[in-house]
C-alpha cells in the first residue's frame, strides 16, 4: 500500500475554482490546460475527440454523492470541446439495477462509462460486456474488480490508518472507541475498517466497544449513534468514515455527554462548524477531519478522455489505477474551511485536466499523491 503525502500540500487552488450553492465546481477547467505529451489520438487522425460519457452511480442518498454527481455534470457541461454528450443515472442502491443500467448505456451508444460501483464483483459481467463493445470504463471511489476497467481510487486503507493513528496519539493509546461505519459490503467501508484495525492492533488498551452503520449520512449517523449510546460505556473517541461526523457530534451533544469525546470529522460544513462551536466552549478540544473528495467524478472524466484519446501515457497506468488525494483538514485549517462551506457542502478541490494529468504522471512514476491538506480554493 502506498502512503505518499507530498510536501507543499497545504495550499489554495486558484485556477477556475468556485463554490456553488450545492457543490464546489469548476468552470473553464480545461482552457489552457497543457497537452502533456500526447502519444497519439483516437482514430489515429491526430485530432482530439470529445467523448459521449455517462455516469453510473449506485447511490445518491447523501450530500457527498449529490455533490459528486454535480461535479461531473458541471465539468462536462463546461467543456463541450471534451464532452459531446453526458448523462447521469443511479440505481438506488441496487447492484442488479446498476448492471442493467450499464447494459442500457452501452445500447444507447455511450462510448465512455464512469461507475461508482455498488459491489466489487456484482457488476463485473456488465462491465466486461461494455469493454467488449469498445466502451471505455472507468470505475472510481467504490471500485469494481473487472480486469478491463481503469480505476480512480482513494487509498481508503490509509484513510482508516490516518484517523486511527491520530486518535491513538491524542488519547495516549488508551480508551473506549465507537466506530461509525459507512455502507456494508462496499470496498470503501471494508478498506477504511481494515486501516483502522491495522492501527488498533498496536494499541491493546484502545477498545472498539461499539459499531454502527451511518450510511455516510449525517442524519442516519445521528440516529444510529443516539440509539446505541445508552448501551455503551464512557466513549473517549469516535472513528468515522466520511459524511457522518457532524451527525455523530450532534448525537453526543443532544444526549448531554460531557466532555464530548474526540470525534473524527468528515469534511462536511455541518461537522466543521460543529467542531468549531465545541472548541469555542472548550479550547482544549482538538480533533481532525478527513474525507474523500466528491470531485473524483471529474477526475474520472478526465482520465476517461485521456484514455479515449490516447493521451499522457494513461493507458499504461500500473494496474490500470491512479489515485486522487484524500483531503485532510487539521486544526489550523478548520476555520477557513468552516467559513467557506455551506452547512450541506463537502470540502473539495475541483479537478482540472492539468491536475488529472499530474495524477497520471505521478501514478506512472510510482509516487501518487494520496493525502493533502489544502486551504479552500478561491474564486
Amino acid at each position: 500500500m502506498l502512503t505518499t503525502l507530498r510536501s507543499g500540500g497545504r495550499r489554495a487552488l486558484t485556477v477556475g475554482a468556485v463554490f456553488a450553492a450545492s457543490a464546489m465546481l469548476l468552470a473553464g477547467c480545461a482552457g489552457g490546460a497543457p497537452d502533456a505529451g500526447s502519444s497519439g489520438s483516437a482514430g489515429g487522425d491526430g485530432a482530439e475527440k470529445p467523448i459521449k460519457v455517462a455516469l453510473s452511480n449506485y447511490f445518491n442518498g447523501n450530500i457527498w454523492r449529490k455533490q459528486m454527481e454535480a461535479s461531473f455534470e458541471a465539468t462536462a457541461k463546461a467543456n463541450p470541446q471534451y464532452v459531446s454528450e453526458f448523462k447521469t443515472v443511479n440505481s438506488d442502491g441496487s447492484a442488479p439495477q446498476q448492471a442493467q443500467q450499464i447494459q442500457s448505456l452501452v445500447l444507447e451508444g455511450y462510448d465512455t462509462i464512469l461507475i461508482d460501483a455498488a459491489s466489487p464483483t456484482a457488476l463485473n459481467g456488465a462491465i466486461q460486456e461494455a469493454c467488449d463493445a469498445g466502451v471505455t470504463v472507468v470505475v472510481f471511489d467504490s471500485l469494481a474488480t473487472a480486469d478491463c476497467a481503469y480505476k480512480v481510487a482513494f487509498d481508503y486503507e490509509a484513510y482508516g490508518e490516518t484517523e486511527a493513528q491520530f486518535m491513538a496519539d491524542k488519547l495516549g493509546g488508551k480508551g473506549n472507541l465507537l466506530m461509525v461505519r459507512g455502507i456494508a459490503g462496499i470496498t470503501v467501508d471494508d478498506d477504511i475498517y481494515r486501516g483502522v484495525t491495522n492501527v488498533l492492533q498496536k494499541y491493546p488498551d484502545m477498545k472498539l466497544v461499539g459499531e454502527v452503520y451511518g450510511q455516510f449520512t449525517e442524519s442516519t449517523a445521528q440516529q444510529e449513534v443516539a440509539k446505541i449510546l445508552p448501551s455503551l460505556p464512557k466513549i473517549d473517541g469516535v472513528l468515522t468514515e466520511g459524511n457522518d461526523g457532524g451527525g455523530t457530534l450532534d448525537a453526543f451533544l443532544q444526549a448531554g455527554v460531557s466532555p464530548v469525546p474526540l470525534i473524527i470529522q468528515g469534511n462536511s460544513g455541518q461537522g466543521l462548524q460543529g467542531w468549531a462551536k465545541v472548541s469555542q466552549e472548550n479550547p482544549s478540544y482538538e480533533t481532525m477531519s478527513i474525507s474523500s473528495q466528491p470531485s473524483i467524478s471529474s477526475t474520472a472524466l478526465w482520465l476517461a478522455w485521456m484514455l479515449k484519446n490516447d493521451k499522457n501515457d494513461a493507458k499504461n497506468l500500473p494496474e490500470k489505477t491512479m489515485y486522487a488525494p484524500l483531503l485532510i483538514i487539521p486544526q489550523e485549517n478548520r476555520d477557513a474551511w468552516a467559513n467557506a462551506l455551506d452547512y450541506t457542502q463537502i470540502a473539495e478541490n475541483p479537478t482540472t485536466l492539468e491536475q488529472a494529468t499530474s495524477y497520471v504522471e505521478s501514478a506512472n512514476a510510482g509516487t501518487p499523491l494520496l493525502k493533502e491538506e489544502p486551504l479552500p480554493p478561491t474564486s
